[in-house]
């Protein structure tokens, strides 16, 4: 990456018109291999048309330590951000840079610490200008791309497998949509989505004869060729599409919170009364990202994007539309437009814009634009009168922290409410009127750390849909009835409470029992307190659409009694055969119940994927994990009483044929994955382990997960100390990446083989007292991109740069960490 100077901080600027592709160049920059080992930090921020100082560097600091940063002057910021860069190669992104005034980059550049040699600010803009006032006079242009090229992008985005062979016809139209594209990729890449729907040559006419592509020749005809897709989409993507103007540009918007959106705001239309409007969402979701009015921004899978984010050309197009019914306030907007439907309010003052009130406004949102996080101090007290809420009468979708320790009873005039957000807030209870919102979708109560129960009419919310609660919070148990909202589709936890004293507005288990369309993830908490004739009644069994089920008992000790009580209750809560992610937490039963036993596993959990093991106290024996067929995450953590797990599957079952990382910590009696008298020659493989992480176990075991897993990628061996030297089996592993030893206090010497580990990119070694030396065959890891030594006083002199003996060993590596003291 080259830059304008040599300096310990230097500059790089990307220039180019919108839609050229500088941010996706500085992604794969900023992403390489290469530059991921080069830096120590990597910081990214989209800086748009705000050159706010302040908030540019509480964003620094939030993307160098993934915390949002409180409200704090402007020295405190800067302190805060020098204890995080110095010292450290750094890469920082400014994308998106509109500032053209020297005296605010000035003051930027002298808040940010000089870091390392090395250290580098990468900033992508639309102006020549902008990069003589950052003092680089040799940018990086960014050219549109060339003519074959062009037509290849094209070619791939508007015709389905082979059809361009079936419409010759299409084919000569495209290329003279491509020429007067003038090689920018957005406007090649959203026309191309916008006719693979079309075969019509009429349709493609239409685009060629546009005179606003016949004109394309700079940035200020982008948007009127970008309005082509708009105008080509369905009325109901349409609105969809221009309600993504409540989020700021380059924020990441989770598909999720948006599909609930459309819905409170009744943009979902259902075709089919069998489907679910949520998945209508999805598939409206789907069908912005397939014509790229959405960028992807986060995957879960291949198949399943988790979120997006939308082009600030595409953002500028969308409130062009929208005009003044959708607006983002802040502290420069004193006036709220007449014709408002949808406001995000994110001013910081304490003063309600003029004419807020008695709006026709649908959407009301206060707070950060991030909608997961905190957003600390209310910004004034009179958003949570009853007089202020009681005049938006219109509203669907809420989103508001009180900070008082009371809801306003005024919510109940809100009587078409859809959605409704009070996240973070500080009250304890609920009112009782919040039970007459008869329409309501979506209820959320993330982090109301005082929260102590929900209304005890809850189930008077018979549209009630999504009830997010998340742990963080005084609730113990659920209301009587909640069992009678069968609408019910997310309820993450569920509490079973302690029978006495409130019963009589206690739900138990048997809530449960109707609550079928519940999907994603269930977490049932305060099992002690079941009955295993209740928890048979919560019809696990038919929860055919959860992916991922946690059952949590408790911490404290519990007598014997208790013990055969929770066997009884986990025999009742055998989950349905979809289930892909299972957690099992401080049970204290006296064996794992007869379906997690039993041979025939593989059958009763075939999509299961992911396990977890959790200070599960009183069995000897694990069930017969080996025989799951998907199972691909295994983590088994303070079991201090397992021996062994059951008998090895039969030759016709392969041994955990899907498995990729295996995580194993405090099992000090667990020797093997079978009884101790099987003959070693019958010891499984592990043909697809990638990582594996092995903490405080007894030495034999590691020796033979080791020796077996030839596979591996990633190695974490931690708490061992009886290992005085890297197991030799580790020799063989060439397609070892990361290698970690951390606490092993026996730990005298690294091999001379460790040479052989040609792929290694990542050395960590942390509290190796004995350790004292590295050896040579350290200069043979020509691939190792970073070691990190912390904790081994002897390795810390040793390795003093230039002057240590062992420094000449470890040189080539580009990234070392080797505090003093650490």
């Amino acid at each position: 990456m080259q830059s304008s100077t040599q300096e310990n901080l230097s500059k790089v600027v990307i220039v180019g018109i919108g839609g050229l592709g500088k941010t996706t160049l500085a992604q794969l920059v900023y992403n390489d291999q290469r530059v991921v080992s080069y830096f120590n930090l990597k910081m990214w921020v989209c800086v748009s048309d705000d050159f706010d100082v302040k908030i540019l560097v509480r964003n620094i600091i939030k993307s160098a330590t993934n915390r949002d940063v409180e409200n704090l002057e402007l020295d405190q910021l800067q302190q805060r951000l020098h204890r995080n860069l110095d010292g450290k190669r750094y890469l920082l992104v400014l994308d998106d840079v509109w500032n053209e005034d020297v005296r605010k980059w000035g003051q930027l550049i002298t808040l940010l610490p000089v870091g390392a040699t090395g250290s580098k600010i990468l900033v992508t803009t639309r102006s020549t200008r902008v990069a003589s006032v950052i003092g680089v006079d040799s940018p990086y242009i960014v050219e549109g791309l060339k003519d074959d090229e062009s037509w290849d992008l094209f070619e791939s985005l508007a015709f389905k497998k082979e059809e361009e062979k079936m419409h010759p016809n299409l084919v000569a139209i495209g290329k003279d949509i491509v020429k007067m594209c003038k090689g920018i990729p957005l406007v090649i890449e959203t026309l191309g989505r916008t006719l693979y729907f079309k075969t019509q040559e009429r349709d493609w006419l239409s685009i060629r004869n546009n005179k606003n592509l016949m004109l394309l020749g700079d940035e200020s005809n982008i948007l009127s060729v970008l309005r082509l897709s708009y105008d080509n989409l369905p009325t109901h993507l349409k609105q969809c599409f221009v309600y993504c103007t409540l989020f700021p540009k380059d924020y990441r918007i989770e598909k999720k919170l948006l599909v609930k959106l459309w819905m409170a705001q009744g943009y979902l239309q259902e075709s089919d009364e069998n489907r679910d409007l949520e998945d209508v969402g999805n598939q409206y979701f789907e069908d912005l990202l397939s014509r790229s009015l959405f960028q992807k921004a986060e995957n879960e899978n291949a198949n399943n994007v988790l979120s997006c984010k939308v082009h600030d050309l595409m953002h500028d197009l969308a409130q062009s539309i929208v005009k003044s019914e959708i607006i983002i306030v802040t502290n420069d907007v004193k006036i709220i437009p007449e014709r408002i439907h949808h406001v995000s309010l994110f001013n910081k003052s304490n003063e309600m814009p003029e004419g807020l009130m008695g709006k026709p406004i649908r959407t009301f949102v206060i707070g950060k634009p991030d909608w997961n996080l905190r957003t600390g101090p209310f910004y004034g007290d009179y958003y949570s009168t009853d007089t202020f809420i009681s005049s938006l009468k219109y509203l669907r979708v809420m989103k508001v922290s009180f900070r008082p320790h009371e809801v306003p009873t005024s919510l109940d005039k809100l009587s078409h409410l859809r959605y409704l957000d009070l996240s973070h807030g500080l009250f304890k209870n609920l009112p009782s009127a919040i039970t007459r919102l008869k329409n309501l979708q979506t209820l959320k109560l993330f982090r109301c750390e005082n929260l102590k129960e929900l209304p005890i009419d809850t189930k008077k919310l018979i549209n009630l849909r999504h009830l997010e609660i998340d742990e963080y919070n005084q609730l113990t148990y659920m209301p009587l009835g909640l069992g009678e909202l069968t609408l019910l589709q997310t309820l993450p936890i569920f509490w079973v409470g302690n029978d006495s004293g409130e019963s009589r507005h206690m739900g138990r288990l048997s809530e449960l029992k109707f609550l079928n369309n519940l999907r994603g993830e269930l977490e049932i908490r305060g099992l002690p307190n079941a009955r295993g004739s209740e928890a048979k009644e919560a019809n696990l069994e038919d929860k055919q659409y959860l992916d991922c089920l946690r059952l949590r008992w408790e911490e404290e000790e519990e007598d014997t009694e208790e013990n055969e009580e929770a066997v009884s209750v986990m025999e009742s809560l055998q989950p349905h055969p979809n289930l892909k992610d299972l957690s099992i937490l401080f049970y204290k039963g006296v064996r794992f119940p007869n379906w997690m036993i039993n041979d025939g596993l593989d059958l009763l959990l075939p999509n299961l994927v992911r396990i977890q093991l959790w200070r599960c106290m009183g069995s000897q024996v694990l069930p017969p994990f080996g025989q799951l067929p998907s199972l691909q995450y295994l983590h088994l953590a303070q079991l201090y009483d397992v021996e062994y797990m059951m008998d090895y599957p039969s030759p016709a079952k392969p041994f955990f044929p899907r498995l990729k990382t295996l995580r194993l910590s405090y099992l000090p009696n667990l020797e093997g994955w079978g009884r101790r008298d099987v003959a070693a020659e019958q010891a499984p493989s592990y043909p697809h382990l990638e990582n594996l992480e092995l903490e405080n176990i007894s030495m034999e075991l590691c020796l033979h997960l080791i020796s077996v897993s030839s596979s591996l990628k990633s190695l974490r061996i931690c708490g061992i100390e009886e290992l005085i030297s890297l197991p030799k089996e580790l020799q063989h592993v060439s397609t070892l990446q990361t290698l970690k030893i951390e606490h092993c206090y026996g730990l005298a010497t690294l091999p001379d083989w460790i040479g052989r580990l040609t792929s290694l990119t990542q050395l960590t070694i942390i509290a190796c007292p004995k350790l004292t030396s590295l050896p040579e065959e350290m200069r043979s890891l020509r691939h190792l991109r970073q070691l990190r030594i912390f904790s081994c006083p002897d390795l810390w002199e040793r390795c003093q740069r230039e002057t240590g003996e062992d420094w000449p060993k470890i040189s080539h590596i580009p990234a070392i960490d080797i505090p003093r003291g650490y």
